[in-house]
């Protein structure tokens, strides 16, 4: 993906990997503009939504364990050095393990119905739900290491756009992953993702890029097939996925680029949204019912 704004009103960062339109309608144009880019060298992308331009790209997990274990703002990246640590790799990662393997695994029930497909992974489907239903997420270390990306523009759209405060500028991410490289597993099972990164630790060994997950076979889940979902895993919960993506060779091209909503746009972009359906009945289609069906 190696591209130039379509206007010239449009600035651009240093390293040309984020865009600021001037308005709503050219924020819309270079997004288009972009996608049909893409899509005439059949590159496939991803998009993901921030309210907040602001944002990094690290999992809800890591953002909780910057607010409640180091008191820092989930904004803030730690210091590189510090970053680069075993200490911190070893933070991260005796967190994250604990939880998932004592604190939380997949229910009798959720192993019941994966073992009668093996095609279903249950701790994929737990994280899943954890994902789609954050709410139903116990404890002080909410989340898990995945991202929710869709292949939908306009359903980032709506996440870049929802409780956005008038005066913040939100912000859609698009991943090349065809770019990548191999990095969509549609047979791997978390568990086995996970062993990945245990051993890799266990060595003081980066546990490798940004993985995608799209298991071919499923449980059903309204919002996730409304919202188009795809699902990165931060395999090394040190770096935020920008910051693994600006140091991946990838032929010269650049993996990943940013597009600001401008502040001041929030009516305007939800009444874009609306016109094409995307609401939030659309996004969360079984919102008041979200408590009756957790397998987890």
């Amino acid at each position: 993906m190696n591209l130039s704004p379509s206007l010239k009103t449009t600035i651009v960062s240093a390293d040309l990997r984020e865009w600021t339109p001037c308005c709503f309608d050219s924020f819309v144009q270079e997004l288009s503009y972009t996608v049909a880019q893409c899509e005439a060298v059949q590159h496939r992308v991803l998009f993901r939504g921030h309210r907040d331009s602001r944002w990094l790209l690290d999992s809800t997990f890591v953002r909780r364990v910057k607010e409640e274990v180091l008191g820092i703002s989930s904004m803030s990246r730690i210091s590189k050095e510090y970053r680069a640590s075993k200490n911190y790799l070893n933070l991260l990662s005796s967190l994250f393990f604990f939880k998932f393997g004592v604190g939380v695994r997949p229910s009798q029930q959720l192993f019941g119905v994966c073992a009668k497909d093996e095609e279903l992974d249950p701790w994929f489907e737990l994280m899943k739900r954890i994902q789609q239903y954050p709410e139903e997420d116990c404890g002080t270390l909410r989340g898990t290491f995945l991202l929710d990306w869709t292949q939908n523009r306009d359903v980032a759209m709506f996440f870049a756009n929802e409780l956005r405060c008038s005066h913040a500028s939100g912000a859609v991410w698009i991943a090349d992953i065809t770019a990548m490289g191999a990095i969509l597993h549609q047979d791997m099972k978390v568990i086995e993702i996970m062993k990945i990164m245990e051993e890799s630790i266990a060595v003081d060994k980066a546990s490798g890029c940004p993985l995608v997950f799209c298991p071919k076979k499923q449980t059903a889940c309204a919002r996730a097939r409304n919202q188009d979902a795809i699902y990165m895993a931060q395999m090394d919960l040190r770096y935020d996925l920008a910051d693994i993506w600006s140091r991946m060779p990838a032929n010269g091209e650049s993996v990943f680029l940013k597009i600001i909503l401008p502040a001041g746009t929030v009516h305007e972009c939800e009444a874009w949204l609306a016109e094409r359906g995307i609401t939030e009945t659309f996004i969360y289609p079984d919102k008041k019912s979200s408590t009756t069906t957790d397998l987890s």
